[in-house]
């Protein structure tokens, strides 16, 4: 079997088995996987990346769109209390 991991930009991408990204042990494999099935839970408002090292790295993620309301959504709205 063969094992690999991606890095893009010092993160780790990906992990698994198979003929893509670069080769590793199968203990280098199985101590990416117990990082990540141990991740912290990040703090509100924030997401984790794993970084190469295989160390944690806090961001904050992106506000959430609204949603958008159309003139329609509005006059349905309006007949439902009218």
């Amino acid at each position: 079997m063969r094992y690999y991991k991606t890095i893009i930009d010092g993160y780790i991408m990906t992990v698994g088995i198979g003929d893509i990204g670069t080769e590793i042990t199968e203990e280098e494999y199985s101590t990416i996987l117990t990082t990540i099935r141990n991740r912290p839970a990040p703090p509100e408002g924030k997401g984790l990346r794993l970084k190469a090292n295989l160390t944690w790295e806090e961001y904050d993620l992106p506000d959430p769109e609204p949603d958008e309301v159309t003139g329609e959504d509005v006059l349905d709205a309006l007949e439902g209390i009218l």
